[in-house]
């Protein structure tokens, strides 16, 4: 057996669930990029990296060789709580820097994150669009949406993964996302440690908390032993999957950092499938 690490970039990283869970299969992140301040600073705080800032000043010839590049690109031009103009917004070009690296680099591997919503967006256009391209470049996709509250983290998140394969073995690609063995389900209540009414939180947003409990734009607020009860930063991690992180900063970027973050019960799970199904990643 080599020393050889598998390597990953990390674009779009925000405060790293991939790294996050990469570094725990012995993965090395060899770039991290992001133009958000305090993910760099987050990043940095929690890996002892430094971020690069934004993808469109970074020349991918200029990167060592590596295996897997991670993308959780913009998803404001997909979703719900957006306008929705998908590729006609500067955010939705975003695929297309993403795009520079996989043509320049042929990664090995290539996983995409984004909101349910991108799917079905512009009468499923978009995602033919991103599944065309990678496989003009010689990727086998597979895709699925994942539910955080399926997999033991009792959040209603749900997120989009598009995961090509490039030059690597792939066993049973067809089962790489037969997640049931790692289905678990787990009240609010048991998660925090609290008498939560509601059994599942409410999906954790970028900013705007403080509604009414009552309110449909409501997110942040529970009813506890009939008293009112706003989610704490503390609750945020762990709702989204992070253990011993020291997020930093003040609250409102630190709202924005979590409401953007991948649940880290997602990156752990690919992390595992990856190194089952690909065999070669093993042998590092």
């Amino acid at each position: 057996m080599t020393s050889h690490h598998i390597k990953f970039i990390d674009l779009f990283c925000g405060i790293g669930s991939f790294h996050y869970s990469f570094r725990k299969l012995g993965f090395k992140c060899v770039m991290a990029s992001d133009i958000y301040k305090a993910a760099e600073e987050n990043y940095k705080e929690n890996y002892n990296m430094d971020v690069l800032g934004d993808i469109c000043d970074i020349d991918p010839s200029k990167l060592e060789d590596y295996d897997i590049l991670c993308a959780g690109f913009p998803c404001q031009p997909f979703s719900q709580a957006g306008l929705r103009k998908g590729f006609e917004d500067s955010r939705g070009t975003m695929f297309s820097q993403v795009m520079r690296f996989v043509i320049q680099n042929s990664p090995r591997i290539v996983i995409l994150e984004n909101v349910q919503a991108l799917l079905n967006h512009d009468k499923g256009k978009s995602f033919q669009k991103i599944k065309t391209e990678l496989e003009e470049q010689g990727y086998s996709i597979v895709h699925k949406v994942l539910k955080c509250s399926d997999y033991g983290i009792p959040q209603m998140r749900k997120r989009l993964f598009i995961i090509g394969f490039k030059n690597i073995e792939v066993n049973n690609i067809e089962k790489f996302f037969d997640l049931k063995e790692y289905e678990k389900k787990v009240t609010l209540s048991d998660y925090l440690g609290k008498n939560f009414v509601k059994e599942t939180a409410y999906t954790i947003r970028c900013g705007g908390g403080g509604s009414p409990i009552d309110d449909r734009h409501n997110w942040d607020g529970y009813w506890i032993d009939g008293e009112e009860y706003r989610l704490t930063i503390e609750d945020g991690l762990k709702l989204q999957g992070f253990e011993n992180y020291n997020l930093i900063g003040k609250k409102g970027d630190k709202w924005k950092l979590l409401g953007n973050t991948i649940p880290t019960i997602f990156t752990d799970i690919i992390g595992k499938q990856l190194m089952r199904h690909c065999p070669s990643l093993s042998l590092y």
